[in-house]
């Protein structure tokens, strides 16, 4: 006895039809991506990347841009010292060290200050922020009340607390969220002390 013999034709009658579908839409990411950060935070998003509070008050400031001339390490460090409010000549630089700043690429034209400074100011802002927190939980008074003078936190009733005493205590080893506002330009002071 003969098998029966299947056409193509009859394979596809019986089938009825075949849908196929597809979409041009992409798929919705399972990981939501992280919020963008301004200048070279994008790249470089955790605040001690950037920054370093020091036990003697001081601070260190990394960079991957280096100095061609321009003045850009000088510039920098006054955004630092701006953001923190510390006296310039307590700002060291670390410029342009492979093994300890961030990798920010070349130094270009005005990008050093748009990218660099941009994420400087960002992250000197949000250090300052959790600075003052800390010393509002020490000294048991609303983070608000609390004025910095050259590094030093000033509570209303004259108590204060200095950087170096939260050195140890501040976490820098968090990703910056960019969510601080920088001081606006009426209440900078450190560029125009330090350029006489």
């Amino acid at each position: 006895m003969d098998a029966p013999r299947l056409t193509r034709r009859d394979f596809t009658a019986a089938l009825g039809g075949i849908v196929l579908s597809f979409s041009l839409v992409p798929k919705v990411a399972l990981v939501q991506e992280p919020a963008r950060l301004p200048g070279s935070l994008q790249t470089n998003r955790t605040l001690d990347a950037w920054l370093r509070i020091n036990a003697d008050g001081s601070v260190t400031v990394f960079t991957g841009k280096v100095e061609l001339g321009q003045g850009i390490v000088t510039a920098l460090a006054q955004i630092a010292a701006e953001e923190l409010d510390v006296p310039l000549a307590r700002v060291t630089m670390v410029s342009g060290d492979t093994g300890r700043t961030p990798n920010e690429g070349q130094t270009a034209g005005s990008q050093s200050i748009e990218q660099s400074g941009t994420a400087l100011r960002m992250a000197g802002a949000e250090v300052r922020a959790l600075l003052i927190d800390l010393a509002a939980k020490k000294l048991g008074v609303a983070a608000d009340t609390l004025k910095v003078t050259d590094g030093v936190i000033h509570a209303p009733d004259g108590r204060k607390v200095g950087y170096g005493e939260l050195a140890a205590e501040v976490d820098l080893k968090r990703e910056a969220t960019a969510k601080v506002k920088p001081k606006p330009p009426a209440a900078r002071s450190v560029w125009m002390t330090s350029c006489g």
